[in-house]
């Protein structure tokens, strides 16, 4: 009992003394439990246990926008129109990388959600038609999507899944975000391969999701607005584009062309075979290179017949890739359109871009359109994957002018006639990591 009372006391005179700090567990060194991989650039990993290299990358993006805000009507001067609005988005990009015997096998994933300012959708008696290309607005909803931009794997020259289309050359040196000028700008579904030829030369063919570009399509007496059907009947082939392409270091360059199917929903207009034909030349500057860092200009053409979303990518207002009134009818739209751009670095801070672009499209029966985009951009980086930018896009649109087809029956008296300015500024604070 008293060897009990004994080794009692003195556990509680050991527990009151104090710790000292030379006492306490020492803290692990860090451990690295990813193995980097360098092959592929900065911010790649091994996945634990395999031989694929992972990166994931990120963006925020929150913008302000000055909505349309030229002639009348417009957003400012529409009560049921915001004129002003936000937007947030957020962005996960996933690239998994492996090397094997038959070259680099490849999975890219980018997703990203949206949210804007609760806008204004189109009632069932306001879509848009002859009458009202633009259309009206109706109840008030919530406009909250997720977007899955990118979703492909490649495997040696092969890429198939959702992709930036094999047609596609520039897109852009300015955001964009409310309207752009005229060029192909398309993530669709695709699958398709890539031949290397050598010294910077490469040809790509792939067959391409018809859905994604097609336009409307008319039928019916034009002289009659309430007799008529709009749109295309279901996918039975794919679109076929093909591209040759060269990159140099004096920048780069590539020819596109595309075939597709006009088929009508209505069963007496005959299906036509569209088409689209183009090319574009990027080019670095070198003149002011003492002055200006990534200094670059470019220039790109497109014509189509009846495959105008390979014209331009963002038409204001209804155009037609055919129009018919009687089968076996040639009413195959044709559209065209030139585009150019420059962009520079003046220092590690800041950046500018402007480019612009007239894109025309002429309907065999009803009105044709032409659309002059300019849009400008100034960017400021004061630390790297920091941006906080403007952009001012000025666009007209002019609608009325009719086919010389079309001077027949006294002309097209449902067509809208006149223009349309249209002025938009947006500010962007963009994080990438």
């Amino acid at each position: 009992m008293r060897h009990f009372t004994t080794s009692a006391a003195a556990a509680l005179m050991m527990s009151a003394t104090p710790v000292l700090a030379a006492d306490l567990p020492v803290a692990p060194e860090p451990v690295e439990y990813v193995q980097i991989c360098d092959a592929y650039g900065t911010g790649y990993f091994y996945i634990p246990g395999t031989d694929t290299c992972l990166r994931i990358r990120g963006r925020v993006r929150a913008e302000y926008r000055f909505n349309n805000f030229g002639a009348a009507p417009s957003d400012w001067s529409e009560r049921t129109r915001n004129s002003t609005s936000t937007r947030a988005r957020g962005y996960l990009r996933m690239d998994a990388r492996t090397q094997t015997e038959y070259g680099l096998l490849r999975a890219y994933i980018d997703l990203f959600g949206t949210v804007d300012t609760p806008g204004f959708i189109q009632d069932d008696s306001s879509v848009p038609n002859v009458n009202n290309p633009v259309g009206s607005f109706g109840v008030e909803q919530d406009n909250t999507v997720m977007t899955l931009d990118y979703a492909f794997v490649q495997f040696g020259g092969m890429t198939i899944g959702r992709a930036q289309s094999f047609y596609d050359f520039w897109t852009g040196y300015a955001y964009g975000a409310i309207t752009t000028v005229a060029y192909s700008d398309q993530n669709l579904w695709l699958a398709g391969y890539t031949f290397d030829l050598g010294n910077g030369l490469s040809t790509s063919w792939s067959v391409e999701d018809r859905t994604a570009r097609q336009q409307n399509l008319f039928t019916g007496e034009y002289l009659d607005s309430t007799g008529f059907n709009q749109g295309y009947g279901g996918m039975r082939f794919p679109d076929l584009v093909a591209n040759i392409r060269l990159d140099q270091g004096w920048g780069s360059a590539q020819i596109m062309g595309a075939l597709t199917e006009i088929r009508y929903l209505e069963s007496y207009p005959s299906g036509k075979l569209g088409w689209a034909v183009g090319g574009g030349v990027e080019f670095n500057i070198p003149w002011f290179t003492s002055y200006l860092s990534g200094f670059q200009g470019v220039v790109q053409a497109t014509f189509a017949q009846g495959a105008l979303g390979y014209v331009n990518s963002d038409w204001q207002n209804v155009v037609w890739d055919a129009t018919s009134l009687t089968d076996g009818e040639d009413g195959i739209a044709t559209a065209w359109s030139i585009a150019w751009g420059f962009q520079a670095d003046f220092s590690p801070e800041w950046n500018a871009a402007i480019q612009a672009s007239f894109a025309n499209a002429r309907s065999k029966f009803l009105w044709n359109q032409n659309q002059w985009d300019v849009v400008g951009k100034i960017g400021w980086t004061p630390v790297s994957g920091f941006e906080i930018g403007t952009e001012v896009a000025y666009r007209n649109v002019g609608l009325g002018d009719l086919y010389p087809d079309n001077s027949t029956n006294g002309g097209n008296p449902t067509r809208p006639l006149g223009q349309q300015d249209i002025i938009s500024v947006l500010l962007r604070v963009q994080r990438d990591f």
